[in-house]
C-alpha cells in the first residue's frame, strides 16, 4: 500500500491547486490597487461566468445574467 501512496504523491505533487494559482495572481500585483482589482476579480468569477447560463440579457446590466 505504501507504494501506491508513493505512487499518488508523484503523481499528483506536480499539479497546482487552485488555491496556489489564485496566490500567485494575486502576488503579481504592483500596488494595492491593482491588488484590490485582482481580488475581485477572483471573488465574482465563479458567480458572473460558470454557474449562470446566459438564457436572456437583462436590459441596462451589462455584466449580469438572467437566470430565466
Amino acid at each position: 500500500m505504501s507504494t501506491f501512496k508513493q505512487w499518488l504523491h508523484k503523481v499528483f505533487s506536480g499539479i497546482e491547486s487552485q488555491e496556489q494559482r489564485d496566490e500567485a495572481y494575486l502576488a503579481q500585483s504592483v500596488d494595492a490597487s491593482d491588488l484590490e482589482r485582482r481580488i475581485h476579480q477572483l471573488e465574482y468569477r465563479s458567480a458572473a461566468d460558470e454557474h449562470f447560463p446566459l438564457h436572456a440579457s437583462v436590459p441596462g446590466f451589462h455584466h449580469r445574467r438572467a437566470l430565466w
